[in-house]
């Protein structure tokens, strides 16, 4: 089992952003405080999404390509079962760790 986290900070303003990052120390309070600074640094720029963050506990380097992509789209699948992403609710990006797949 492999530790997952998604917090949206701010939802007044739908969608929220922010990336996703892969990193074998990932915990619920740094995703938690990365996604309350994605949603200042949305508001300073005024952007009209609200700060999300996301992380995945693993160390990238340890895996396969083929694994990373099975680790990336079952968290997406758990994320889309419980309503929590898509294009008007919740936007995830790259972050630490991935790469340009």
């Amino acid at each position: 089992m492999i530790p997952a986290y998604r917090c949206q900070h701010k939802t007044y303003k739908l969608p929220t952003k922010g990336g996703t990052r892969f990193a074998d120390n990932v915990d619920i309070e740094e995703v938690e405080a990365l996604a309350c600074l994605m949603t200042l640094k949305c508001a300073i720029v005024n952007l009209p999404y609200g700060g999300a963050k996301g992380g995945i506990c693993f160390n990238p380097r340890n895996y396969s390509v083929g694994e990373i992509e099975r680790l990336t789209r079952q968290y997406a699948m758990k994320l889309a079962k419980k309503n929590s992403i898509g294009a008007a609710i919740d936007v995830p990006g790259p972050d630490v760790g991935t790469s340009e797949r």
